[in-house]
């Protein structure tokens, strides 16, 4: 019996490779993104350098961002939903104090856990953005 090897293009491990080391999930990244479990970096405080920018707003409460964080990840198409935020924190964009209760954006729940998991947008800050 012979043993079947499969070619791999060089090129395509690079950019596969490289991508796992940032965090990348754009389309046409042929290696799936290495997972970190999340920080809590960004609930502390401001992401210094992050770009964020509304695609779609899907519903009241469920946005689509592109989020850019040069220091972690980089996501095309990160799903964001409204809700309550559960402790205190810091708005990942703004800087602005975040309160228990009161309304922020999350990124959607996913397995493995996307690298921003712990991120929270206060609503006012997304809702301007959106609108800008």
């Amino acid at each position: 019996m012979e043993a079947q090897t499969q070619v791999v293009d060089p090129w395509q491990m690079t950019i596969g490779l490289l991508g796992l080391l940032s965090g990348e999930t754009c389309p046409g990244n042929p290696v799936p993104a290495a997972r970190k479990p999340a920080s809590r970096r960004s609930a502390d405080k401001p992401v210094p350098g992050l770009t964020i920018r509304v695609l779609e707003r899907a519903t009241a409460t469920r946005v689509t961002l592109a989020w850019r964080d040069p220091s972690r990840c980089a996501y095309c198409d990160q799903e964001w939903y409204r809700t309550r935020a559960r402790r205190s924190g810091v708005c990942a964009v703004s800087g602005r104090e975040i309160r228990r209760g009161e309304d922020v954006y999350r990124p959607r729940p996913m397995r493995p856990q996307a690298l921003n998991a712990d991120a929270m947008i206060h609503s006012v800050v997304l809702d301007e953005a959106g609108r800008a």
